[in-house]
């Protein structure tokens, strides 16, 4: 093959896995949106937390215990994040995927990120989508029960603690890490 040719075939692989790339990306972002649907986000955005936290972090980590939403069906586990989906088809790391949005990649356990045109990426991506009705469901319920149980975990275990012990665990962390650089 001539250089001429050699240029021109690297351009066409350039542009095909940058088309494939925005065709995972836009994928990702209908299926965050099949997943949180307008009634689900209005649904999130009507708790209120004044009164339980005070402080714009407790807000943060109260809104975050909303999430992972766990699903399983045929022994297979979904958790549903707001920026991904983690699956694990069985214990072993070779079985479990990790689904992104946003730029709509799937990746391995064993850190292999399949393309839209391989045959495990539909098949994990078809998985996905079958279990989007059982997500919506999950939400809903764990919404509806919200208010009370976060009212009553915060109230017998306020996140003052466990800020501050963060903060110390990662001052900690950043030490330990620049005596051993």
């Amino acid at each position: 093959m001539s250089k001429f040719n050699k240029f021109f075939s690297s351009i066409d692989n350039l542009l095909s896995e940058e088309r494939e790339q925005k065709l995972k990306a836009k994928l990702g972002s209908k299926i965050k949106d099949n997943i949180f649907t307008e009634e689900i986000l209005e649904k999130l955005n009507e708790h209120d937390f004044t009164g339980i936290a005070n402080e714009e972090e407790d807000i943060v980590m109260l809104f975050s215990t909303i999430f992972p939403i766990f699903v399983k069906d045929d022994n297979v586990v979904f958790r549903l994040y707001k920026h991904k989906i983690e699956v694990d088809l069985s214990d072993e790391m070779r079985d479990r995927y990790i689904y992104i949005f946003s730029d709509g990649r799937l990746t391995s356990g064993l850190f292999k990120c399949f393309k839209i045109s391989d045959d495990e990426y539909v098949y994990g991506i078809k998985r996905i989508i079958d279990i989007i009705p059982l997500f919506k469901k999950e939400i809903m319920e764990t919404l509806s029960n919200y208010d009370k149980n976060i009212s009553e975990a915060y109230l017998k275990n306020n996140l003052k603690p466990r800020i501050e012990l963060a903060e110390k665990n990662y001052e900690e962390l950043i030490e330990y890490l620049k005596e051993r650089s």
